[in-house]
């Protein structure tokens, strides 16, 4: 009769640890589906803000090329020549104009 007592126990503890490690995948899941969403967010986020930025971009070649004929081409390569190496700062005006 002791044993019959006892071999619902084990059982009953197996069955315990399996729904204790389920429960425990389960919220690993949540969490990972949280930091998901929370990443997709941030892309999103990361997507407009390169949008706009590449706006500014087309926008700034419409002014150079509208206003190439007023210009004289040697300044404009100048000009053009003087920013690729950073005496311009593009990258400060562009946070500014981001910002």
């Amino acid at each position: 009769m002791a044993s019959e007592t006892l071999s619902p126990v084990p059982n009953t503890s197996t069955a315990v640890a399996l729904f204790q490690k389920a429960h425990g995948r389960m919220t690993t899941l949540g969490r990972i589906d949280e930091q998901v969403m929370a990443l997709l967010e941030q892309r999103r986020k990361i997507q407009e803000e390169l949008r706009a930025v590449q706006a500014l971009i087309n926008e700034e070649f419409d002014r150079v090329v509208r206003s190439a004929p007023e210009q004289q081409p040697g300044r404009m390569l100048t000009h053009i020549s003087e920013n690729a190496r950073g005496n311009g700062h593009p990258h400060e005006e562009m946070a500014e104009a981001v910002a």
